[in-house]
């Protein structure tokens, strides 16, 4: 898994992901995504446009980011779901939990 932490406004970070997101990758994103929510963050964006699977672990992180953001009320969000990571969504039901959008552009295009 390859991972990159990216500020592209002040204060909208972007977390990308590149590799399987499973039990054994899940650990280094949930290291690199929970101290965003101890900076100046206003907005966290996940890019998983490269990520081709995730298993259940992951989902896990990802609401354990959903749950700091709510608590410090950080804006949410997942990029770029391939359709085999957005069924994996849709069979846990989360799919309308998670604010997703097709990609990071379309999310830093916002005012």
């Amino acid at each position: 898994m390859k991972i990159q932490v990216t500020e592209k406004k002040p204060g909208v970070f972007v977390l990308t992901l590149q590799g399987d997101l499973d039990m054994s990758t899940s650990p280094q994103v949930r290291d690199a995504l929970l101290p965003l929510f101890g900076r100046e963050a206003s907005h966290v964006i996940i890019d998983l446009s490269e990520v081709p699977y995730a298993d259940s672990s992951g989902i896990a992180t990802f609401v354990e980011g959903l749950q700091l953001s709510r608590k410090h009320n950080i804006r949410f969000t997942l990029a770029g779901a391939t359709s085999m990571v957005e069924s994996i969504f849709d069979l846990a039901y989360l799919k309308d939990v998670f604010e997703m959008v097709p990609n990071v552009d379309s999310v830093l295009g916002e005012a």
